[in-house]
């Protein structure tokens, strides 16, 4: 096993997968572009306030936590209460998000029609549509167009930062299509799943939420994050894998050498060569596009047709007395139909005190381009402070934040649109066609920080079997059974 494996991206995916590695007896060398690990998880620290451009506040499923403990983090990591309320803006005004089916029946969110639909739903048996669906439609056909406006959407925006109208039901929440597909309903097949699983999942992530549940009784809390914020995870695997990262290595291509022990060449920036047996692109899409093109231009193609969700973070940070709101809470979600460039807004000094100092509060409220395609290129300035003054309105906030750190994501996240589906399974059944090839990245599958390591952790084991036993492409022997 001394010839490496090269893990191409230096964010929570590469990051696990060569950690994996090295922990499976694997040689390997990680090339990060960047002069800093992480991706989207990145963090300023300044006048007392952290800042934090990725996940607020993410969950913390098994295998992650068992990264955590193996890190000797544990001491480090700090629990937000599962219990902290959750609202939703609804002309102008925040309602709590009903997170029960109890809570659901009282809600103003929705009207009565709708909820006679949620009753009714476990009694029906349904018949979906030959073709694939959008998550919009889905919703609407199932439960009501109130129920889409006022309690789906603004999550899935949440979550994936882009339109329900264009997103595809079998790539954003798959779960649900097959619940409804296998049982006729999905409130019987979330039953039956959680029965045969001990858990039930939905396929969806957000910067503030992980999809994968957490067991009730196991060691470490559902929600939460470290002192130091997420960048301790990513900054802790750097330090283990010690001189196996390199960055500032800009890869600009792969070439295959046929016939060859190493049979993939990686070249940098600069003219320098790599040499490898086995090859993980842990990057996004567009990036992976890019590298493959002389090695595969129809993989390419297909990896280059996948579109991104643009995203803003504005993190602004307040005296506690400029703010009318108490804040108690995880933060609120807008739906669409607001007609706010806001998506959410987390209290993170409410969910972590120590990430503001006494007197003081921080919040961070994601943004999208809304109906002005020239939103992105405004200035940072300028767009905190569209931002600032939509949030201001809702929350009773006087006057200019202390302090602030804006971030610009063109390319934020994976649009799901109609049909990604089935473009992920063409591009699974491409790369089998170049062995000691492995695609990692959350355009595949996995939202959530936890799905990202789980992934990661199979293309690790993966590779290693694969080492020991003779290659053979990852997707013929795992076809679409993902983990989830």
């Amino acid at each position: 096993m001394d010839r490496q494996t090269v893990v191409i991206g230096g964010g929570i995916t590469g990051l696990a997968c060569a950690y994996r590695l090295e922990r499976l007896g694997v040689s390997v060398t990680l090339l990060e572009a960047a002069d800093r690990v992480g991706g989207v998880i990145a963090a300023v620290r300044r006048n007392g306030f952290l800042f934090e451009a990725g996940p607020q506040c993410p969950r913390f499923p098994r295998t992650l936590r068992e990264l955590v403990r193996e890190l000797g983090l544990e001491g480090a990591f700090v629990r937000a209460s599962s219990r902290a309320k959750r609202y939703v803006l609804k002309g102008g005004r925040l309602y709590p998000a009903p997170l029960s089916p109890w809570a659901l029946l009282g809600t103003r969110l929705v009207g009565f029609r709708d909820k006679a639909r949620f009753v009714g739903e476990p009694f029906g048996h349904a018949e979906p549509p030959d073709l694939e669906e959008s998550v919009a439609d889905f919703v609407r056909r199932k439960f009501g167009a109130e129920t889409l406006d006022y309690l789906v959407d603004p999550f899935v925006s949440a979550v994936f930062f882009a339109d329900p109208e264009e997103m595809g039901l079998e790539s954003a929440l798959p779960s649900l299509a097959r619940w409804e597909r296998e049982h006729g309903s999905v409130f019987r097949g979330a039953v039956k799943s959680r029965n045969s699983n001990g858990k039930s999942r939905f396929s969806s992530d957000s910067t503030n939420h992980s999809s994968s549940s957490v067991r009730l009784g196991e060691a470490l809390p559902p929600l939460g994050s470290f002192k130091a914020g997420l960048t301790a995870l990513t900054d802790r695997l750097a330090e283990k894998l010690g001189a196996s990262v390199r960055l500032g290595a800009r890869v600009e291509g792969l070439r295959r050498t046929v016939g060859s022990l190493t049979p993939w060449s990686i070249r940098l920036h600069g003219g320098e060569e790599v040499a490898a047996e086995s090859v993980v692109i842990a990057a996004p899409a567009y990036e992976a596009a890019a590298l493959l093109q002389a090695a595969d231009p129809h993989l390419s193609s297909m990896l280059g047709g996948i579109q991104y969700s643009p995203l803003v973070v504005v993190c602004s940070a307040y005296d506690r007395a400029q703010v009318g709101h108490s804040l108690k809470g995880f933060g609120f979600v807008v739906p669409r139909r607001e007609g706010l460039h806001t998506i959410s807004s987390t209290w993170n000094s409410s969910l972590f005190p120590d990430r503001a100092p006494a007197g003081k509060v921080l919040m961070t409220t994601l943004a999208r381009p809304f109906a002005e395609a020239s939103f992105l290129a405004m200035s940072q300035e300028a767009i905190a402070n569209r931002v600032e003054g939509e949030v201001s309105e809702v929350l009773g906030i006087s006057g200019q934040p202390v302090d602030r750190t804006v971030w610009k994501l063109p390319n934020a996240l994976p649009h799901f649109r109609l049909g990604h589906a089935q473009r992920v399974a063409e591009i699974r059944e491409a790369s089998r066609s170049l062995p000691g090839l492995c695609l990692a990245g959350n355009y595949l599958e996995g939202r959530s920080i936890g799905d990202c390591v789980d992934f990661a952790y199979f293309i690790a084991e993966y590779i290693g079997r694969d080492l020991k036993q003779g290659r053979k492409s990852v997707d013929s022997e795992r076809g679409r059974d993902l983990p989830r």
